[in-house]
C-alpha cells in the first residue's frame, strides 16, 4: 500500500513539473522583455547596458544609475512596509528547506520591480535572483490551485524554480542540481527526475519562443592536459578558492558599513551613484557581466585590463548587493571568475609557459569562482559546462572546481545561500550521530552495593526517583537491578524484612549498553524498551558500570538533523 502511495505521488509530480517548467519558461522571458523595454526607452540601443550609457556624457552616468538606486529603493521601501503588516517574506529556498505553505505575492512582485529597477540603470547585479524566485513565485501559485492531495506546494516551487534558473542560462542540468544541491542538500534520484523534467520543459519552451543559442557557446577551441595546462587549473582553483570568500566578504564589509542608514531609498541611491563613479573608471562593470564574459572567452578587446576589471567588479557588486539592491550573485560571480581564470593563464604566459587559449581559463575560472561563492560545485561544473559546451572542458572544470570549493570551505565563509549553513549542520550532526558513541552522553548514576539492605535500596530509588536501582559488587561490576516500587510495597505491607539482604531480589537479565555502542544501537535500543534511562558498563568482559544515558540525552542529540 504504502509503495503504491509512493508511485502516485512519484507520478503526481512528474505531472505537474511540465506545466511548472512553461510557467517558469515565460515568467523569465517576460521579465527579459520588461529590461529591454526599459532599456529601449533609456537608451537608443540598451542590448548591451556597458556599450548603452556611452550614448550620455560621462558625468551623467551616476547621475542615472543614482537615480535607479532611488527608485529601487523606493520599491523595496514600500515592499518592506507591506512585509512589517503581513510577516517577512521568506526566500524561496527557505520555503523549499523549510516546506512552507508558499509564497506571498505582493511581497515577490514589489522586489522583484526593485530589482528591475536596479539591472535596468546599470546595477552591477545578477538578473536571475528576481527572475528565479518570480519563476518560484509561478509554481506556488500553480500548487496553490491544483488539486492533487499527494502534492506538496513546495516541491512545485522547487520545480519552478528549477525552470527558472535553466530557463536563464539555458542549462537544463544546472537548473536541477541547483535546487537539489541547496535547497533539498541532498542528490537523491526520486527528488532529482521532477526537477530534469521542470528545467527541460522550460529550456525547451524558451528555444520555441526565442532566439535560442548557448549563452557562452565556446566549442572550438579544445584543452590539451599538458603539464602547462594542468598547472593553469591548479592555480585557477586554488586562487578563486581565496577569491571567493574574499568576494563574499566585500559584500557583507559594505552591508555592515551602510546598515545604520535605515531608508532603502537613500541607501540604494547612494549604491547607485558609488557604481556609476567606479562605471566612470570602467563601464564594463555595469550590470550583470553578461556581455563582458563573451568578451573574454572570444578574445575582445575589453579596452581594461583583466587585473583592473576583476578588482572594479568585485567592488561595483559589493556595492551594490551591499546596499540592498534585489537580485542575485550568479552572472556577476561567472565574470569575476571568468577574469581571474583568464588572468591567471596570461599571467603564466607572461612566465613562459603555454596553457593554451585564454577562454578555456576563463570559462574554468567561471565554475570554480561559482563554486566558491555559491558552494554548490556540482552545479557550477555543469552549468559551465552547459553554457560552453566544450565537452573537453569537464575534465579541468571538475579539477578546478573540485579544488576551489574545498579551498573556500576552509575559510568557513557562509556563501551566497544561508540555505546551505543549515544543510552543512544537519550533515554534520547526522555524521556526528553515526560516528559517535554512548560514552560522550553518559553521566552519573546512582548505585548500590550488593551487601546493602532493602531500606538503603528504596531510600535511594525514592530520592533519586528511579524506578530501578542499580547494584554492583565492590568491584563495580554490574550485577543487575533491583526495582525500587516492589520493594517499597513488601516493606509497606510487612512482608518484606528492611534489614533485609537484597541479594534475593536482583533481576539480573537487564537491558545494558556499553561506553563503545553507537547512538545508532542506543537509539534503536530505546525504541523497543518502555525504559527511560540506560546503564552503560565498560564492556561485555568487565560489566564495570560507568554511568547512564537517557532518552531525553538521546533525543535532543539526534534533534539537529532530525
Amino acid at each position: 500500500m504504502g509503495f503504491k502511495a509512493l508511485q502516485k505521488s512519484d507520478w503526481v509530480n512528474v505531472l505537474i513539473a511540465i506545466p511548472a517548467g512553461i510557467i517558469a519558461a515565460l515568467v523569465t522571458i517576460g521579465f527579459r522583455l520588461a529590461i529591454s523595454g526599459i532599456n529601449g526607452l533609456m537608451f537608443t540601443d540598451g542590448s548591451d547596458i556597458t556599450r548603452a550609457f556611452r550614448e550620455y556624457p560621462l558625468l551623467a552616468w551616476p547621475l542615472i544609475t543614482t537615480v535607479g538606486g532611488v527608485v529601487a529603493g523606493f520599491i523595496l521601501y514600500w515592499a518592506m512596509r507591506h512585509e512589517s503588516r503581513n510577516g517577512k517574506m521568506p526566500d524561496y529556498l527557505d520555503v523549499i528547506d523549510q516546506r512552507l505553505p508558499g509564497i506571498p505575492v505582493v511581497s515577490t512582485l514589489l522586489r522583484s520591480l526593485s530589482s528591475l529597477a536596479s539591472i535596468a540603470s546599470g546595477g552591477s547585479i545578477g538578473r536571475e535572483g528576481a527572475m528565479v524566485q518570480l519563476s518560484a513565485l509561478s509554481g506556488s501559485l500553480l500548487g496553490r490551485f491544483s488539486r492533487f492531495s499527494t502534492l506538496h506546494q513546495s516541491d512545485v516551487i522547487a520545480m519552478a524554480a528549477a525552470g527558472g534558473l535553466a530557463a536563464v542560462y539555458h542549462a537544463p542540468f544546472a537548473g536541477a542540481l541547483f535546487v537539489a544541491e541547496i535547497a533539498f542538500g541532498v542528490t537523491a534520484v526520486q527528488r532529482l527526475i521532477p526537477l530534469f523534467i521542470s528545467a527541460s520543459v522550460a529550456v525547451l519552451t524558451v528555444r520555441s519562443l526565442t532566439h535560442y543559442a548557448p549563452l557562452y557557446l565556446y566549442s572550438s577551441a579544445v584543452f590539451s592536459p599538458t603539464p602547462s595546462a594542468i598547472i593553469t587549473v591548479l592555480a585557477i582553483g586554488a586562487i578563486t578558492g581565496i577569491l571567493g570568500p574574499l568576494f563574499i566578504a566585500s559584500i557583507d564589509k559594505v552591508r555592515k558599513t551602510l546598515q545604520p542608514i535605515s531608508h532603502p531609498a537613500l541607501r540604494l541611491g547612494l549604491g547607485g551613484l558609488a557604481v556609476g563613479l567606479v562605471a566612470m573608471v570602467s563601464p564594463l562593470v555595469l550590470g550583470n557581466g553578461f556581455e563582458v564574459i563573451d568578451l573574454i572567452l572570444n578574445n575582445g578587446n575589453l579596452h581594461t585590463s583583466l587585473l583592473l576589471l576583476l578588482v572594479l567588479k568585485i567592488v561595483a557588486t559589493a556595492i551594490t548587493v551591499g546596499s540592498g539592491a534585489v537580485g542575485g550573485l550568479f552572472t556577476p560571480s561567472l565574470l569575476i571568475g571568468a577574469a581571474g581564470g583568464a588572468l591567471v593563464c596570461t599571467c603564466l604566459q607572461w612566465m613562459g609557459l603555454d596553457p593554451g587559449p585564454m577562454g578555456l581559463y576563463a570559462a574554468i575560472g567561471m565554475s570554480a569562482l561559482l563554486a566558491a561563492t555559491s558552494h554548490a560545485p556540482l552545479m557550477s561544473i555543469m552549468m559551465a559546462f552547459e553554457m560552453t559546451l566544450n565537452s573537453s572542458l569537464l575534465f579541468p572544470l571538475m579539477l578546478a572546481t573540485a579544488i576551489s570549493y574545498v579551498v573556500a570551505s576552509r575559510f568557513k565563509a557562509s556563501g551566497t545561500y544561508p540555505v546551505l549553513t543549515r544543510h552543512n549542520a544537519r550533515f554534520a550532526a547526522k555524521s556526528d550521530f553515526e560516528n559517535g558513541t554512548v560514552a560522550e552522553l553518559m553521566c552519573p548514576c546512582s548505585k548500590m552495593y550488593i551487601d546493602a539492605t532493602l531500606a538503603e535500596v528504596v531510600s535511594e530509588g525514592l530520592k533519586q526517583r528511579t524506578r530501578f536501582v542499580y547494584v554492583v559488587d565492590r568491584e563495580e561490576r554490574f550485577l543487575g537491578v533491583v526495582p525500587t516500587n516492589v520493594l517499597a510495597s513488601g516493606i509497606i505491607d510487612g512482608t518484606l524484612n528492611k534489614e533485609s539482604s537484597i541479594d534475593a531480589y536482583i533481576e539480573h537479565e537487564f537491558i545494558v549498553l556499553y561506553q563503545q555502542s553507537s547512538y545508532e544501537q542506543a537509539w534503536a535500543t530505546f525504541s523497543s524498551s518502555p525504559l527511560e534511562r540506560l546503564p552503560v558498563l565498560e564492556n561485555a568482559q568487565s560489566r564495570r558500570l560507568l554511568g547512564v544515558i537517557t532518552k531525553a540525552a538521546l533525543l535532543s542529540k539526534a534533534k539537529d538533523f532530525l
